[in-house]
């Protein structure tokens, strides 16, 4: 992270959620007010959520970042936020990123990996990475946060 300025994981998120940002506008403001506090955590806190975060970079240019929580390693781990700007979709880089963290996660022995998305057309995506990285669904729940959206739920077992 020492490489890349503050600013850069609000950048890519909101570049990669540009089009969730149109289907749900009343939600804009929640949502950058999350990537921000998110860009901030990861800045702040270098030597603790800073080291979770991986930016994949093409030609030295930020196209993405995937991040994780390791605090329940071994017994569990989870995937957090995984984007790829649009003008590098469909090209793999997502499904690097998911299997670089299972590689992470395989390295400290843990036995179960959990990853969520969303139930909207925006998402089918990442449902799809994570179902070819060998994530199965494990249930669904709904929030109100963020639009409403009804959560899916994955896990992998190692």
């Amino acid at each position: 992270m020492n490489e890349f300025e503050r600013g850069i994981i609000y950048k890519l998120l909101y570049e990669s959620y540009a089009e969730l940002l149109k289907a749900k506008p009343g939600y804009v403001e929640k949502y950058k007010a999350s990537w921000q506090k998110t860009d901030d955590d990861t800045f702040d806190y270098l030597n603790s959520i800073g080291r979770c975060v991986l930016i994949a970079t093409l030609n030295n240019e930020p196209i993405g970042f995937v991040s994780w929580d390791p605090r329940k390693i071994p017994k569990e781990g989870e995937v957090g936020q995984n984007c790829i700007v649009p003008s590098h979709r469909g090209k793999g880089y997502g499904k690097q990123q998911i299997q670089k963290v299972l590689e992470i996660f395989q390295a400290r022995a843990t036995r179960i990996i959990k990853v969520t998305t969303a139930n909207h057309p925006f998402f089918v995506p990442a449902q799809k990475t994570y179902l070819s990285c060998g994530f199965r669904e494990v249930g669904r729940s709904h929030t109100d946060a963020y639009g409403g959206l009804e959560l899916i739920h994955y896990e992998y077992t190692s």
